[in-house]
């Protein structure tokens, strides 16, 4: 055993048992059977945990050193909007004891739910498997000690905000943040999960969120990795959908050292259809690796996954995706699109785009590119009068603007364009031109 791997075996026998001890008992006994990811598992081929697995964890607090704005998130929304935000610290959920219902959206504490309800609690956690993509998930599930349950029973237009805050008050401490959206047929909402740093010091930050949408359910959700330099996130997204529910979904990578995002979608039953948006920026030493898996398991399902990746200096960036068309899934519908911008010399960007294809009379597709400015493009814009210098901005600034345009919170994306841009050459010119 690695040294990361005992100290989560001590961490799970010093637990007490609960009402989800069962499913919790099967995914530990199998992570401890698998052990870490490799580089030889196909989905970890990019990513090195070697220096991971030399560390010994602990759990981290539940509470934080020094006040913590519960405001911090409003960067993401206009004041206009009466955006509510829940904060989580380390993975436990900040609510008051009379919080039942926000902004239209029933909200619980898991621990709670599963004590008084264990049986529906416990549709949300998928048996465990051997899959290497789902490693950190069967952590999750064993070592979480709370999270937030979420239930949308109508539409509901004002956001939601989850303020994942990673704090630590020792070196080498971990956190299980556990999520599950639940969306009731016919529902609406737009969930933004936004992870900060909060001091000096930041545990490894293994999340996972699971969400389940109803029949003709729509859901908008976010992902916002900010979190400083030092941070380490593995950060797991499962989406189940029946017949006619949309996700349209963004993953914003802006901060971190090292960021694993994974996601694995259902479209368990006809006309079910998701969006996928992966924005990915690399500066400094970050490494970014992003994993999608889109499973077409009922006719006339439609998935869509537009990927841009930045990376500058010596960071390296990693967009990873596959499509699965499951015998009988006729009529599935699905494209791929990654595109790579390399800043400077150093920098390397991964792409690695799949198909496997079960049925007939399908329509799949996919791309990638990577590569610097498009010459042509640039040359058009100097021809206009500009100088070099504006050129290139505005081209980096187009680039981005693909996976951020269809966002419904206008001022979500205003936020992201100020951060991206302050991470990126030329930035002054850049904010000219929004």
């Amino acid at each position: 055993m690695s040294a990361a791997l005992r100290s989560f075996e001590a961490q799970w026998r010093a637990r007490s048992a609960d009402a989800l001890q069962p499913i919790r008992e099967q995914a530990m006994q199998r992570f401890l059977k698998l052990g870490l990811p490799k580089l030889s598992d196909e989905t970890w081929r990019y990513t090195d945990l070697r220096s991971v697995a030399a560390r010994s964890f602990e759990a981290a607090p539940c509470e934080a050193r020094g006040a913590i704005d519960p405001n911090a998130s409003l960067s993401l929304v206009d004041a206009a909007q009466h955006a509510t935000t829940v904060v989580m610290i380390n993975g436990c959920p900040s609510l008051k004891a009379d919080t039942s219902v926000i902004n239209g959206i029933e909200i619980s504490g898991i621990k709670e739910l599963s004590r008084v309800d264990p049986k529906s609690m416990a549709r949300f956690f998928p048996p465990a498997t051997d899959a290497d993509q789902r490693r950190w998930v069967l952590l999750n599930t064993a070592l979480f000690i709370d999270g937030l349950y979420l239930k949308i029973t109508r539409q509901v237009k004002e956001p939601l905000i989850i303020l994942h805050v990673s704090t630590g008050e020792r070196a080498h401490e971990a956190a299980h943040p556990r999520i599950i959206i639940d969306a009731a047929p016919g529902s609406s909402a737009t969930i933004i999960e936004h992870h900060v740093s909060h001091g000096d010091i930041a545990p490894l930050n293994n999340s996972n969120t699971h969400i389940s949408l109803g029949k003709d359910a729509q859901l908008e959700h976010y992902r916002v990795y900010a979190t400083g330099a030092d941070a380490s996130h593995l950060d797991s997204l499962d989406i189940h959908q029946a017949h006619g529910s949309h996700c349209k979904q963004f993953t914003i990578a802006l901060g971190g050292g090292l960021v694993r995002s994974s996601l694995e979608a259902h479209l368990n039953q006809p006309g079910a259809s998701l969006d996928s948006y992966s924005l990915l920026m690399g500066h400094d030493d970050r490494h970014v690796d992003c994993v999608n898996i889109v499973t077409h398991a009922a006719p006339d399902t439609r998935s869509r996954q537009t990927a841009r990746a930045i990376a500058g200096d010596v960071s390296r960036v990693i967009f990873n995706s596959k499509v699965i068309v499951n015998a009988g899934a006729a009529g599935s519908d699905s494209q791929q699109s990654c595109r790579g911008l390399l800043l400077s010399p150093g920098a390397e960007i991964d792409t690695r785009p799949q198909l496997e294809i079960h049925a007939d009379e399908v329509k799949c597709a996919h791309g990638a590119t990577t590569g610097r400015l498009d010459p042509d493009m640039l040359f058009y814009l100097l021809s206009r009068g500009l100088d070099r210098e504006t050129a290139q901005s505005l081209l980096v600034f187009a680039f981005l603007a693909d996976v951020l345009t269809g966002m419904s919170v206008s001022s979500a994306r205003a936020a992201i364009e100020n951060a991206l841009i302050s991470q990126l050459p030329d930035s002054q010119i850049l904010r000219k031109f929004r």
